[in-house]
């Protein structure tokens, strides 16, 4: 996905405890590691989020235990 810059970009990414789908907003300037709860479920992941040149976002969800 590819940000302008500007607006949040809206990622849907499987929560890796109850497996529903579930859409989170990453604002532009944000990268790396936080963790942050399933709002299905309420179990804690770990999000990475990494970019490219040319801003194209990236989310990894894995279980934080």
């Amino acid at each position: 996905m590819k940000s302008d810059g500007y607006w949040n970009d809206a990622i849907e990414v499987q929560c890796p405890w109850c497996f529903e789908r579930v859409e989170i907003s990453v604002e532009p300037d944000t990268w790396g590691s936080m963790v942050q709860d399933c709002e299905v479920c309420c179990n804690p992941w770990q999000l990475t989020v990494t970019r490219d040149r040319d801003g194209d976002v990236d989310v990894r969800v894995e279980r934080l235990d």
